[in-house]
């Protein structure tokens, strides 16, 4: 990559199984990257730091900012749901960030620098469903992660559920729970809008998939 060019002046895609960073300036691509043995979905992206973390397929990889390259990749065993949820969360201890990424019914931590599995949680009670996930501005040790009509805080560092809540018994809609605070209203305001963050377009499609299938 062009040394003149900053991360911040990069904006990464994915679509068709692989990534791409475009300079925001002139649309120019910088570099692509095919994630081989993965698929060709849609990645969830999360950029932080030198990397940009990607979630496709039941797969989270680590690809190099600078030019592309894979540092390393988790297959997140036990998650065979198609779309991912990912999220890194800087936290207030030494050991470094935290790759938070939920499939399946399932939220794991994986460490940022070699992508080893800290811990997973099973989330109880919460089916097999994409969770939603949403950091604490007000304690950054945790995470909010909502699922299968349930609510749950999880500690960063150990993966422990710290306090779990049915939010409806209703057997009826969709099987999903989106979340927001007055901070993360006031930072979603200069973000996208995400698959992971918005699960009510995926049932919409789903219960579509379904009507056709079944037609």
């Amino acid at each position: 990559m062009d040394n003149k060019i900053s991360p911040e002046n990069l904006l990464i895609c994915s679509t068709v199984g692989e990534v791409y960073a475009i300079k925001k300036t002139d649309g120019a691509r910088v570099w692509t990257a095919k994630l081989s043995g993965v698929g060709y979905g849609v990645g969830a992206l999360f950029v932080s730091d030198s990397k940009a973390y990607v979630g496709m397929n039941g797969h989270l990889v680590a690809l190099n900012l600078t030019d592309g390259a894979e540092v390393w990749r988790n297959p997140l065993s036990g998650m065979r749901y198609s779309e991912v949820s990912v999220l890194v969360a800087n936290t207030s201890s030494s050991k470094g960030s935290i790759v938070l990424v939920a499939s399946f019914g399932k939220l794991c931590g994986i460490g940022a620098e070699l992508g080893e599995t800290l811990w997973k949680n099973e989330l109880k009670g919460g089916c097999y469903y994409l969770p939603c996930l949403m950091l604490d501005s007000t304690n950054p040790d945790v995470v909010m992660v909502g699922c299968g009509k349930r609510l749950y805080k999880i500690n960063l560092f150990d993966g422990q559920t710290i306090w779990n809540q049915t939010l409806s018994s209703n057997l009826l809609g969709p099987p999903y729970v989106t979340m927001a605070t007055h901070q993360s209203s006031l930072q979603a305001a200069f973000t996208y809008t995400g698959f992971n963050n918005n699960p009510v377009a995926q049932q919409v499609a789903k219960e579509k998939n379904s009507q056709n299938n079944g037609s």
